[in-house]
């Protein structure tokens, strides 16, 4: 079976995000100030650059140096922007030498003198500041998707809207036993680790996250993305898949490997925000009472992942096998749902 894939820009989107600010910052940078002016026709290049290069020094070395973050937040902030202001101001100094060879007009040890004596201390609280303001942004962005800033400018769920969704329900089978083997603290990280783990498969699958709960995450879809090369049934899959290449991991640092079940179903639910001092787009509906059920079928089938009907037949793929187990009655309604095991015919796990 062809799995999904995570598309070019989510899996590139922090450079990206990255380079676009930076970039915006060293043009604002460069309006209204003098910076550049010798340039003429390129004035905005130097700019411009400054602003891609601290974006680029934000991404490149956030991941390098995560060990700041067991200093306080303020601390690593700092530090953090004092080491890429070093980086972006010795990448500066590069780039004053190679427009001076590149236009001719001063040799470099006169660009770099004027350089040095014109421009390199406000280049460099420029640097300070913009890259505590993309720390600080993509700290941000961590927190809040992209979508949610799309659909908050945009107006979108402002006003109850009911939808055609998809929901997944993971939740981490025998969490309590674990949880009283390892200690709240180290299960707590390996948490962490489960979901960190889980990114690719997620991203792959198009899936919102809509809440982490404890030890359960629960995915969710537009019909229109979910159903479309059945990536919401795949992502059950390479969730299942993300933990088997890790398995040497979590067995050499909590010695054990983490097992999850899920619940999937479709239907109707009502988007909208709530909240005034905190914000947060929420869904409404028996849709998600519903999912929640099924995955709690899982215990009772001795099965890790359990459909319901609706969902069976909206999904096309000759690559699994359903199962009919049972059934659940549904309050307020007069038919039981019936409920299906799935099982994938190429399994890795």
């Amino acid at each position: 079976m062809e799995l999904p894939k995570i598309p070019f820009f989510a899996k590139y989107s922090l450079f990206f995000k990255a380079v676009l600010l930076g970039g915006a910052i060293g043009l604002f940078y460069t309006l209204f100030t003098d910076a550049g002016r010798e340039y003429e026709s390129l004035k905005f290049l130097p700019g411009t650059l400054i602003g891609v290069s601290i974006g680029c020094s934000v991404i490149i070395f956030e991941k390098s140096l995560f060990w700041l973050n067991k200093y306080s937040f303020i601390s690593s902030i700092v530090i953090k922007a004092l080491i890429y202001s070093i980086f972006i101001v010795l990448f500066l100094v590069l780039s004053v030498v190679m427009f001076a060879e590149i236009l001719g007009d001063l040799s470099y040890q006169d660009a770099l003198a004027k350089y040095i004596s014109e421009r390199l201390i406000k280049d460099f609280v420029f640097s300070l500041g913009a890259s505590i303001f993309m720390i600080l942004f993509f700290e941000v962005s961590s927190l809040l998707s992209s979508r949610f800033f799309y659909n908050y400018f945009v107006g979108k769920y402002h006003r109850p809207t009911q939808e055609e969704r998809i929901f997944m329900f993971v939740d981490v089978k025998s969490s309590t036993s674990m949880a009283e083997q390892l200690g709240d603290i180290l299960y707590s990280i390996l948490l962490q680790d489960l979901f960190n783990d889980f990114t690719d498969a997620i991203l792959a699958s198009r899936a919102d996250v809509y809440q982490y709960a404890g030890d359960e995450i629960i995915l969710t879809w537009k019909t229109s993305v979910g159903l479309k090369d059945n990536r919401s049934l795949y992502c059950f899959y390479m969730l299942k898949e993300s933990i088997q290449n890790r398995e040497d991991y979590y067995l050499e640092k909590y010695n054990l490997v983490p097992k999850f079940k899920a619940g999937m179903h479709i239907g109707k639910a009502v988007t909208t925000w709530v909240g005034k001092v905190k914000k947060e787009i929420v869904y409404h509906g028996d849709l998600l009472n519903t999912t929640s059920r099924i995955q709690c079928k899982c215990n009772d089938f001795n099965h890790d992942f359990v459909i319901s009907e609706v969902m069976k037949n909206a999904l096309k793929s000759s690559s699994v096998t359903y199962k009919q187990q049972g059934e659940i009655i549904l309050r307020g309604k007069a038919q039981p749902l019936k409920l299906f095991t799935v099982d994938f015919k190429k399994q890795h796990y």
